[in-house]
């Protein structure tokens, strides 16, 4: 597939931010800035970047508890996403539902419940919304492989292949579920795309560590729901670098499984394809990360000098009308 300049600059430049944004969660998480817990995405970034590429203006957004960083990628502002993790007025909900709960129905954001698996009916559920609507626009609905198991994630997938709801389901397949490995809670080598065919689905899998291997899939079978073929299933493969949640040391895994899969690292590996293909130079790499990190520190500092939540707003926000700001 060939590439415009504009499009390989632009694809790199979320992907790197993602990371830089995935690292700094951690500094300041460890830090004691961040409530509650954070759950890293750090070398998963390019199953979310490359899938998030294909989006259009109207296209509706499921995200997951991780790679929270990827919520920039569709128009969320650093000063919108720090303001909700760090619990300041300025987020979706004024901070009072924290990271795992940015959205943003400008954007087409769909929020989270706190079960996995909770929301894919709700996205479900737009997409059908969308089908009557507005024709062309899809939702790209993200969970991981443990998610795959629940009930509601196979209700909503039959749902979708009867009623052919515009809806690509993608599944980030990280390797584990907290800390059960994959292997160890799914009789098929590929939870997301293997369970496709139960339900009519087209699905493909891909090597989730190259960004471009992504959007070609992800752009193949988005292209189909577009159609109004119905929905689709892509299954990224990757590994969580770090814990299921920062404090969990993940004993339970071989550490030189995880060594071998950061070699695979998807930013060096892209950085790698844009110098050798002499898209970009080492300078205008430096200098790109730099901007990236002056955007995320301003946010970052114009959370801190947001305001308090008002105590007598405690309760703002129960209803759907009044969730979405």
């Amino acid at each position: 597939m060939a590439y415009s300049k504009d499009f390989l600059m632009k694809l790199y430049r979320n992907l790197a931010a993602d990371r830089i944004l995935e690292e700094r969660l951690v500094e300041l998480y460890a830090q004691g800035w961040i409530p509650g817990h954070i759950h890293s995405g750090q070398g998963e970034e390019a199953s979310y970047t490359g899938v998030l590429a294909v989006g259009k203006e109207g296209d509706q957004y499921k995200f997951t508890h991780r790679n929270v960083s990827a919520y920039h990628d569709v128009g969320i502002s650093y000063n919108h996403i720090f303001c909700e993790i760090l619990g300041k007025k300025g987020g979706n909900s004024d901070g009072k539902g924290g990271i795992n709960h940015i959205a943003d129905k400008d954007k087409g954001v769909i929020g989270l419940v706190g079960a996995l698996g909770g929301t894919i009916p709700v996205a479900t559920g737009v997409a059908y919304a969308l089908k009557m609507k507005s024709p062309g626009n899809i939702v790209i609905c993200i969970y991981g492989d443990g998610t795959t198991s629940r009930g509601t994630v196979h209700e909503s997938m039959n749902w979708a292949a009867v009623w052919k709801l515009p809806i690509l389901f993608v599944v980030n397949n990280n390797q584990f579920s907290i800390s059960t490995s994959a292997e160890e809670c799914v009789s098929v080598p590929n939870p997301g795309a293997d369970r496709a065919s139960a339900y009519g689905m087209p699905a493909k899998v891909v090597d989730g560590t190259d960004v471009l291997a992504v959007y070609e899939a992800a752009k193949e079978l988005s292209d189909y729901v577009r159609a109004g073929n119905g929905p689709a299933v892509l299954e990224t493969k990757v590994y969580r670098w770090r814990g299921h949640f920062e404090g969990d040391m993940a004993r339970y895994r071989d550490p030189k499984v995880a060594e071998e899969w950061k070699k695979k690292d998807c930013v060096k590996k892209f950085e790698t394809y844009l110098l050798d293909n002499k898209v970009i130079t080492e300078e205008e790499i430096e200098q790109l990360r730099k901007e990236v990190c002056e955007e995320i520190e301003a946010g970052i500092k114009f959370s801190e000098e947001a305001p308090q939540p008002d105590p007598a707003e405690i309760y703002d926000c129960l209803y759907a009308e009044e969730y979405y700001r």
